[in-house]
């Protein structure tokens, strides 16, 4: 569940074809503080999973109806996203 309160704005740092998804790398800083895999993140509204992260940024993948069903099309390498977590058990609202 998100809260729909936007955390951080991160950056595009890398976008590569992975089959037929795309990957996204994302540069951000607050949100890498307690990241894991599988945690689920809202990037320019749109729910995706992390898949893998290092000091300085995440990746998740968009599936093919995902990237054609939202505004994931229109990002760029130094494009700027809103980014949420998934409200943590207990967290307020």
């Amino acid at each position: 569940m998100f809260t729909g309160i936007i955390e951080e704005i991160g950056v595009i740092n890398k976008i590569s074809s992975k089959n037929e998804a795309m990957e996204l790398s994302i540069a951000t800083e607050k949100i890498m503080e307690d990241i894991n895999l599988g945690d689920s993140i809202a990037i320019n509204g749109v729910c995706l999973t992390v898949t893998g992260f290092n000091a300085t940024s995440f990746t998740v993948d968009v599936m093919p109806e995902t990237f054609r069903a939202t505004t994931m099309m229109k990002l760029a390498v130094g494009s700027k996203v809103n980014l949420e977590r998934a409200l943590a058990v207990g967290g307020r609202m």
